[in-house]
């Protein structure tokens, strides 16, 4: 999973000497690692290119060697065949001075090489902040699976190393602190909780069970708020309710017991749920857009916008999924924004720029065609906070 911790170093990753590398490719679950190795090959072939540009870079461009050991580890990525045979929709991947990064995401990304002083983190944002993302807890008292997903995808999460992998394994822990406190002679020797008992104990076993499993994907989840779908027996599903600390359990769940399906399966019942879910709160949205314009509240402006996603005044953006890149250059002591026909030295991207501003400062971030957005004439539309 991509965290915003993840995010918040990525976009604080600045150098004015030396350029960094974003990197987006699509990419297939499995059973066509070449096409994916040649199409990272490529976006490394364009990296080269744009890295030894004179007109991109007058003053730090590279050779070809800087640029080629500048993106060694890159490269070493392509002879990493297990790595190539575990991928999703896309694949992004950060180069910098003394850093790389790479991650495995359930976005099908458009093609894109972006070489400047900073990282090109727009496409990254619907990991953090997508009306269309959610998550899956198919939980059983022998088996728990989290998933990560979206309208078109669903990806397992490794969450072994956070919880106890069904009842057994914590009833095990608990005997095994049993007696060692029989043999010390500890006072609670003699009290034994949760097995062996009535209903009570039973239901106990289950509280202390789920608890275990919430506090370990709270660690992972304590800075999400993604809604979350919860797959398992009727019962049980209220009592992880009761237990839980996640803030965005959803009222619907699937009932029945997950062990035996399989992510797709899941995914479509999961998503049956959630469509309806989503249209209605995009819809709002829209209706909402047009009043708020009438008010003073929205823009569709890329003059108005770019200035007020910087000073946080933006409290939801609607981007356009089919334009990358809009050149322009944010004038800070004007507040205003100068558009670019093509790339200058000065130039940055001003759909990257709107996007990362707008989540740094707590909004919400609508990506969609530009057909479906409130005023289609434009690239982007906002509404305010004031």
């Amino acid at each position: 999973m991509f965290s915003q911790k993840q995010f918040k170093q990525l976009s604080e990753f600045q150098n004015n000497n030396t350029p960094c590398v974003s990197i987006y490719i699509p990419t297939y679950k499995a059973g066509n690692s070449q096409e994916d190795k040649i199409r990272f090959k490529n976006a490394l072939s364009d990296a080269t290119s744009q890295l030894t540009d004179d007109s991109i870079f007058p003053n730090h461009s590279m050779d070809k060697k800087e640029a080629l050991k500048f993106l060694a580890p890159a490269f070493e990525l392509l002879d990493n065949e297990d790595f190539w045979s575990q991928l999703s929709e896309g694949l992004a991947v950060f180069i910098g001075e003394n850093h790389f990064s790479h991650f495995i995401c359930p976005i099908d990304f458009p093609k894109l090489t972006y070489v400047h002083y900073h990282f090109y983190l727009r496409h990254m944002l619907p990991m953090l902040n997508d009306e269309k993302r959610f998550f899956v807890l198919a939980l059983s008292q022998n088996d728990v699976r989290f998933f990560e997903a979206n309208a078109n995808s669903i990806t397992p999460v490794i969450i072994n190393d956070l919880i106890p992998n069904g009842t057994e394994e914590m009833i095990g822990m608990e005997d095994n602190t049993t007696n060692l406190q029989a043999r010390s002679g500890g006072s609670n020797a003699s009290i034994f909780h949760g097995h062996g008992g009535g209903k009570d104990d039973k239901n106990e076993t289950l509280k202390k069970y789920f608890r275990d499993i919430d506090n370990g994907l709270m660690k992972m989840l304590h800075d999400e708020n993604a809604p979350m779908i919860i797959y398992s027996v009727e019962n049980q599903i209220p009592i992880y309710q009761e237990i839980s600390k996640y803030s965005n359990i959803h009222n619907d769940h699937i009932v029945g017991n997950p062990e035996n399906d399989d992510p797709v399966l899941i995914h479509e019942r999961a998503w049956s749920i959630m469509d309806d879910h989503f249209d209605k709160k995009y819809q709002l949205e829209k209706e909402n857009f047009n009043q708020y314009l009438v008010d003073g509240k929205a823009s569709f402006s890329i003059h108005d916008i770019v200035p007020s996603t910087v000073n946080g005044k933006v409290e939801t953006l609607f981007l356009d999924t089919e334009e990358e890149i809009i050149w322009g250059e944010y004038d800070e002591k004007n507040v205003a924004i100068n558009l670019h026909e093509s790339r200058q030295p000065n130039s940055i991207c001003l759909m990257n720029k709107m996007g990362v501003e707008t989540f740094k400062n707590g909004g919400k971030i609508y990506n969609r065609p530009r057909i479906e957005m409130p005023r289609a004439i434009t690239h982007v539309n906002a509404v305010f906070r004031y």
